[in-house]
């Protein structure tokens, strides 16, 4: 099937639930997409695109797939909601700047707005908390919990965000296909001498990981011998800023992967890590 977020991982969870003879594997829609244009379809509706899938399943084999732990789902669901809360407290605490600039600014909505932000934060309090509590209290969360925060640039948050949205990918996939999945692989456009674009990064992947990998990642250039030393090296040879970001994001990615396999806290003299 089609990935389509949580829809298509009950559907999923369930046939492997009730029907243990069955082969689940959900795929990016776009490899779907793609393997209709090479077979020239022209036309689109829901009985043709089901062809298209079952001929794909059948040529393709694409890889089964597997749930996540009830824990590592949990924690998901509390980061995501989290990250959803945090947003909509930054949206009304820049209403409220920008009601102290209204002049004829109703008590009503001065009140309501007090009283939204009020209860935004009350609930991400909430849930900050159970998400510390669940990574504290799950015995394989808290070992990955506590090694990621060996990591210099990588707090508690942040280890609770990587964990959440990088999932078993972080351990059970290799370098490059890791890379791809949090869209950090960078994309070239050559073709003879005609065509010579520079490259660019191929957002094709995890966006709420790259997200959970940004902060960390500024915060390492200036604390992490690793980072810094290649963030550095990047500027002297010319490289914007955020394209030496990115590139930092990308190592720092690969010694959380490290650092998982092995089980052995952040340790700057193994030049392994990544």
């Amino acid at each position: 099937m089609e990935a389509t977020g949580v829809y298509s991982q009950t559907l999923a969870t369930r046939l492997l639930h009730d029907q243990e003879s069955i082969e689940v594997s959900i795929t990016n829609p776009a490899q779907i997409v793609a393997f209709g244009r090479a077979q020239l379809r022209r036309c689109k509706s829901d009985r043709l695109d089901c062809q298209v899938i079952l001929e794909y399943a059948q040529s393709q084999k694409p890889p089964r797939w597997q749930p996540e732990s009830k824990t590592l789902q949990q924690l998901r669901s509390l980061v995501s909601q989290a990250d959803a809360v945090q947003k909509n407290l930054l949206e009304w605490n820049n209403r409220s700047h920008t009601h102290q600039q209204s002049l004829e600014l109703p008590s009503l909505v001065k009140k309501s707005t007090a009283a939204l932000q009020k209860v935004a934060q009350r609930q991400l309090e909430l849930l900050q908390a159970e998400i510390k509590s669940l990574c504290t209290l799950d015995p394989e969360l808290q070992v990955h919990y506590k090694l990621l925060q060996t990591i210099p640039g990588v707090g508690e948050k942040s280890a609770a965000a990587v964990m959440a949205y990088g999932g078993s990918a972080l351990t059970e996939r290799s370098r490059k296909q890791l890379t791809a999945h949090a869209g950090l692989a960078p994309r070239s456009r050559q073709s003879g001498t005609s065509l010579h674009q520079p490259g660019h990064l191929a957002k094709e992947g995890n966006k709420q990981l790259r997200k959970a990998l940004y902060l960390p990642a500024l915060v390492a250039t200036q604390h992490n011998p690793i980072i810094r030393q290649t963030y550095q090296r990047l500027l002297a040879r010319g490289k914007p800023k955020m394209v030496a970001l990115v590139a930092c994001m990308r190592k720092l990615l690969l010694i959380i992967r490290s650092i998982l396999i092995h089980q052995k806290p952040f340790n700057p003299t193994i030049r392994s890590l990544t």
